[in-house]
């Protein structure tokens, strides 16, 4: 999320380091899909089409805290600026 990866892209919905080929979800024809996670998105359609950016939001808090050490107490403030600049979640 700062200056010290200048080419890595997120995905576009839960916000993950797309780093890696295989981080990628797919298109509606099996393709890669440059915004989105395979977490998000399989075959053109999100995984959870219906889920709330307070929920998504809620899942990734537990993923950083477990995952990224991320301090207790920081993620979901860092979420809460983060995630509405997000392409799926932009207003």
């Amino acid at each position: 999320m700062g200056s010290s990866m200048p080419d890595v892209k997120f995905c576009q919905s839960c916000g993950m380091p797309l780093e890696d080929p295989d981080d990628h979800g797919t298109d509606a024809y099996g393709g890669r899909d440059d915004d989105y996670c395979g977490h998000c998105m399989r075959g053109g359609k999100f995984i959870e089409p219906d889920i709330t950016m307070e929920k998504m939001i809620d899942k990734v808090v537990g993923y950083m805290e477990k995952s990224a050490d991320i301090p207790k107490g920081q993620a979901r403030p860092m979420l809460a600026v983060f995630m509405p600049t997000l392409k799926r979640w932009r207003k």
